[in-house]
């Protein structure tokens, strides 16, 4: 990867970064608003349950349209032209909305039973809330399918700022309903500002996407060019997402037998998983995407040179954060969500939760990272059997432990799955594409644990003596326990990795460098 190939993905990755770093930030509130509000209840157990079944039902179309979007309209705009481009588009967005929106019509007539066949643990008043609420959010299907197609192009032109800002226009939506409506009319206010908060992503990228040129044509041609390499592209990956989606139902019907509340343990562990993983792996996927879609059609040394290093660089950034969940996952909850309806006793099983879910972190977005790698060659079949397995391995884990851990053994079930998707996606990629070799990834895998041992081990000492320090339930002394514990822990890895002369450091250093040298000379 060249020096400026690198200061420019570092520069959108920092974008992207900035926006997702403000959107969790946001969606930590917005969780920790409505566990003070309303618990780990049935009401939330109703709310987290009917937030899946649209997505299942969609079957994913929404983000295989992006992922297939961005490919096939830079092959278009660079053959054809961006008129030809921008036609298409307006083809794919009719064509995918006039699937959701019938999607969405039969959902709502049907939702009665299909919350009996997907909660079948669910009876009384959480299973009739349950369908209240799936009927008031299934217009976010018609609503995610419109914003990832808009989405798609404006990361296949090189505009990140604007869609990495949605989440936070959306979250300050959803916050608004638990603060402002929540405590009059309950969990439903906040469904409903949760479809409005979908729409609020489509609005505020509509702009940007007519500033590029862009202007929507309502046209329908199932012959065009452009949807039928999305349809053939995106087939395969909807399937992939249908059988990652059912295996979610899977885990929350099994979880809608279990104790009241553990839906709940179980998705805010997830979310405080997700805070790594989509503000570090995310957004350096993101950008990184266009360009392997780029380099493997014009250069396929580059291209592997580029997936090469990003393997490297993201379990090198994300194994230390995964290492400190582990370690910190009671103190992270208490300080998250241990507040009015939430209690210390949620705060012991979402912890629980909590610590075997961080293990998988690094291989979540490894195995997102292998599987862009294939849809740049234009293989979609790889990745959807690679997610089939990933799937099953999961739900046979869960099967295992459920009876015996509860809540837990679907935990662990949960993070073996990217851990199994990970290994088996990069043998394959070695005998489809040239996977890893002439990197010596073993050995920078090596050091990178060896550092986070390192790490931990720190934490471990250290941690104790600041929980002495700064006892007490107040939010500023737990903020500062956990401020002193992940600061021993960011020293001791960086100081780690330096001594073991880990090429991960040594690059990223590099990379700012670069940046810092860029500034200057602007200067």
């Amino acid at each position: 990867m060249s020096q400026r190939a690198t200061a420019s993905i570092a520069k959108f990755a920092g974008v992207v970064a900035m926006g997702a770093v403000l959107s969790k930030i946001l969606g930590f509130l917005r969780e920790t608003t409505l566990a003070s509000q309303f618990g780990a209840t049935f009401a939330t157990d109703a709310y987290f349950m009917a937030m899946v079944i649209p997505t299942l039902l969609l079957m994913g179309v929404g983000p295989a349209v992006t992922t297939t979007l961005i490919p096939v309209f830079t092959d278009i705009d660079r053959r054809r032209g961006r008129s030809a481009a921008f036609s298409s588009v307006s083809v794919i967005i009719n064509a995918t909305a006039l699937i959701a929106a019938g999607v969405m019509v039969a959902g709502m007539l049907l939702a009665r039973p299909i919350v009996r066949v997907v909660a079948p643990g669910f009876s009384g008043e959480t299973y009739s809330l349950t369908v209240k609420l799936t009927v008031i959010l299934f217009p976010i299907a018609v609503f995610s399918v419109i914003t990832h197609s808009v989405t798609g192009v404006l990361h296949a032109l090189g505009l990140f700022t604007v869609p990495a800002l949605t989440g936070i226009v959306q979250n300050v939506v959803i916050i608004t309903s638990i603060l402002v409506f929540g405590p009059k009319y309950g969990i439903t206010a906040v469904a409903v500002g949760t479809s409005l908060g979908s729409l609020s992503t489509l609005l505020i990228q509509l702009p940007v996407l007519y500033g590029a040129g862009y202007r929507h044509r309502f046209v329908l041609d199932w012959r065009d060019r452009g949807l039928r390499q999305v349809g053939k592209l995106m087939g395969p990956i909807v399937a992939g997402t249908a059988a990652s989606q059912a295996g979610t139902l899977v885990i929350r019907t099994l979880a809608s037998r279990l104790p009241e509340g553990s839906i709940t343990y179980l998705n805010y562990s997830q979310r405080l998983v997700g805070l790594p993983t989509g503000v570090f792996g995310t957004s350096l996927v993101t950008v990184l995407y266009p360009t392997m879609a780029r380099l493997f059609a014009e250069d396929r040394s580059r291209f592997m040179q580029t997936f090469r290093r990003s393997v490297g660089v993201i379990f090198f950034t994300l194994a230390p954060m995964a290492a400190g969940l582990m370690i910190l996952a009671s103190p992270v909850v208490r300080l998250a969500f241990e507040r009015g309806a939430f209690t210390s006793a949620a705060t012991v099983a979402t912890a629980a939760s909590l610590t075997c879910l961080s293990v998988a972190i690094p291989f979540t977005t490894l195995t997102d990272l292998t599987n862009k790698a294939f849809y740049s060659a234009h293989n979609t079949m790889t990745p959807v059997a690679i997610n089939m397995s990933g799937v099953a391995a999961n739900v046979v884990v869960s099967l295992l432990l459920v009876g015996r851990l509860g809540h837990v053994g679907l935990a662990i079930g949960s993070a073996f799955q990217p851990i199994f998707t990970f290994f088996l996606g990069q043998r394959l990629l070695r005998r489809k594409v040239g996977g890893v070799n002439g990197y010596r990834l073993p050995v920078s895998v090596a050091k990178t644990l060896a550092a986070a041992l390192i790490m931990s081990a720190a934490v471990v000492a250290v941690d104790p003596h600041l929980a002495r320090v700064f006892s007490g339930s107040g939010v500023v002394r737990q903020a500062l326990r956990l401020a002193g514990s992940v600061a021993t822990g960011g020293l001791a890895y960086v100081a780690a990795a330096a001594l073991l002369r880990s090429g991960e450091l040594s690059f990223a250093v590099d990379t700012v460098r670069e940046r810092a040298a860029r500034v200057r000379r602007r200067g």
